[in-house]
């Protein structure tokens, strides 16, 4: 076993202060990460166009930050990198699923640890919905639930697309996935406000975004390559679940890639015999789930593959709940956060455990 710290940091004000505030925080190294020649002042002007109309706010986020800290905005790594990674689970149940009656989404996210914060925000901008996430180059957001109920979660449908150095390159200009989950966040009330959002975004990320509310709707939506399409699930459905992980699973979209790693098509038979063997599903078995190691659960500990879990999260849209195990380790134990709740800011040492992967692990397999 190894340690890995982790920390937790509740955000309030403006933009701008809180821009601030993060440039107050130790381990930057995330954060500050100059950008490429290629990034320039025309590529800077069209990023901040696009962050000003589909993440209001994030600009003066980024200059309070550049301002507090003594560096250019330019060279903060949100700022070129999101202007266009990691292999994860998702599943939705709804209240009709659940024992307890709450709609719920489930996760798990491996990474590298070397490009993770390792941090949990609780962000109450002015004017906007506060809301409690995971962070990733400190001003993305990985996954979370805002004060309404609305809960939103992503995987990398397909090879993750970056504008880093062996990364599969973006095919047209928008977003990436952190950028369009914190404006939802902060930005929408319900599922369905969701969608209609992201429906009209451009983004360049190949995402599987999970989208639920307590009114028992959840939505999966798909991108590849600037194609969208959705599916959805509501109280009068027949089926009370969706679940997705690294590959594409809405047909209309599967021919655009028509291949997946064997972990993942393996990954989402799994969570698929999980919501199919009970009626009503108690949260101690979806935990149980997403703490148990591959194939039979969704934990990986293959760091240095970039297959390493990082965080296991419930999001529980009626409790307006984040929970979170660290490091995919039971040991670890569970920490339940809610959004009206301050708690304050710390930071604590948390367990992992690292091994090799089989290399078939990462096979290849036809979808069709």
């Amino acid at each position: 076993m190894e340690k890995q710290q982790v920390s937790y940091w509740e955000l309030e004000g403006t933009y701008q202060e809180i821009g601030k505030q993060m440039a107050k925080q130790p381990e930057k190294n995330h954060i500050y990460i100059p950008a490429p020649e290629k990034f320039g002042g025309k590529e800077m002007e069209e990023a901040f166009q696009l962050y000003d109309r589909y993440c209001p706010g994030i600009r003066e986020e980024l200059e309070g930050y550049a301002q507090e800290a003594g560096i250019a905005v330019r060279d903060i790594a949100y700022t070129w990198m999101t202007y266009l990674v990691p292999g994860c689970s998702g599943l939705i149940l709804t209240g009709k699923k659940t024992d307890d009656g709450h709609t719920k989404i489930a996760r798990n996210y491996e990474f590298t640890l070397e490009d993770e914060d390792l941090k949990l925000y609780r962000t109450a901008p002015a004017g906007k919905y506060a809301h409690i996430s995971g962070s990733i180059v400190g001003f993305g957001r990985t996954e979370g639930i805002n004060e309404k109920g609305l809960a939103v979660s992503m995987t990398s449908c397909g090879f993750p697309v970056s504008n880093l150095p062996g990364m599969r390159a973006p095919v047209l200009k928008g977003l990436q996935f952190w950028a369009v989950i914190r404006s939802l966040l902060e930005n929408c009330g319900d599922a369905k406000e969701a969608l209609e959002k992201v429906m009209e975004m451009p983004i360049a990320y190949n995402i599987n975004l999970f989208l639920a509310d307590c009114s028992g709707t959840g939505i999966l939506f798909e991108t590849m390559n600037g194609e969208k399409a959705y599916t959805s699930i509501g109280p009068e459905d027949e089926k009370q679940y969706l679940c997705g992980t690294n590959h594409i699973v809405i047909e209309k979209l599967v021919s655009r890639e028509p291949a997946a790693m064997e972990n993942s098509i393996v990954r989402r038979d799994r969570l698929t015999a999980f919501a199919e063997e009970e009626n009503r599903i108690r949260e101690s078995g979806l935990r149980e789930l997403l703490l148990k190691k591959y194939p039979e659960g969704m934990r990986a500990n293959y760091y240095a593959e970039g297959f390493g879990t990082i965080k296991s999260v419930i999001l529980d849209t009626a409790e307006k709940r984040y929970s979170i195990c660290w490091l995919g380790q039971e040991k670890n134990g569970w920490t339940d956060y809610f959004v009206p709740e301050k708690r304050g800011d710390y930071a604590e040492e948390k367990d992992m455990e690292i091994e090799k992967a089989d290399p078939q692990f990462f096979a290849i397999r036809p979808l069709m």
